[in-house]
């Protein structure tokens, strides 16, 4: 397989033209599939910035997709369904069987909890993945139940919209969103996760596997949402690098930066 993945890295290089300094090294022994594709691009994105002249912002749109934003104001069809997923359960520790995710958003779930894993990172499972339209109405309008039984309707239902999407508005409609939590918690969609050691390994790490903390603190002005240390959102390697280095939240990437 190393000899396999060698011969195409180096078709590549001599593809675009690039001379040997800047051929990519694999260790046999310890290279990735993560540390493949990341050399690999840091291989092809200076060859697009030294031969062609091409700027970062083209390169991101080159190696991804633009980042699909769901929130309140950019909704899904109620018949939205990611096209190809894949149950991540029958690969990582979860909570619930089958728990699905779109592909790629799948692959690199399980890419990352191996690397978590080999960090000794072992309490983390998968609690929610890719739902439904109506799945997130009948959670949505449990939710607006609980909190009317305690004050006005109308502010139940607004408060409700921070804590659960509406239909629609539901970043795991779109199968990129997954809830995440620990053992050490009770497995609960708390604000304690933010004290474990899984979110305080994900919270430096993850962006490296396309993933973002979606909802961070203090930042419900701009995302609608509470405070969820627990979900998270993959958008692709190069976006969440670039998010996580900037420090914005998805929002505000969409809107000046992607």
């Amino acid at each position: 397989m190393k000899k396999l993945i060698s011969i195409i890295l180096t078709i590549l290089i001599v593809s675009t033209g690039l001379p040997q300094p800047h051929r990519l090294e694999v260790s046999a022994s310890s290279a990735t599939a993560i540390d493949v594709f990341l050399r690999l691009r840091d291989v092809l994105e200076n060859g697009l910035r030294t031969y062609f002249r091409v700027d970062e912002s083209v390169e991101v749109g080159l190696f991804e997709a633009p980042v699909l934003l769901v929130n309140a104001d950019n909704r899904l069809e109620r018949d939205f369904r990611p096209e190809y997923m894949i149950d991540i359960s029958q690969y990582v520790r979860s909570q619930r069987s089958p728990l699905l995710l779109e592909e790629g958003a799948g692959n690199a779930f399980i890419a990352m909890v191996a690397s978590m894993r080999e960090d000794g990172i072992t309490n983390m499972a998968a609690m929610s993945g890719f739902r439904d339209w109506e799945h997130q109405e009948r959670l949505h309008n449990n939710q607006i139940s609980r909190l009317a039984a305690r004050m006005p309707l109308e502010e139940a239902r607004i408060r409700a919209a921070t804590i659960v999407a509406p239909p629609g508005a539901s970043e795991h409609q779109s199968g990129l969103a997954i809830d995440v939590s620990s053992a050490c918690i009770g497995f609960a969609l708390s604000e304690r996760f933010e004290n474990t050691d899984s979110f305080r390994w994900l919270s430096v790490n993850a962006h490296y596997y396309g993933f973002i903390i979606r909802y961070p603190r203090d930042s419900i002005e701009i995302t609608g949402v509470i405070f969820e240390p627990w979900h998270l959102r993959y958008v692709g390697v190069n976006h969440a690098v670039r998010i996580f280095e900037l420090g914005l939240v998805l929002e505000e990437y969409v809107e000046g930066y992607e």
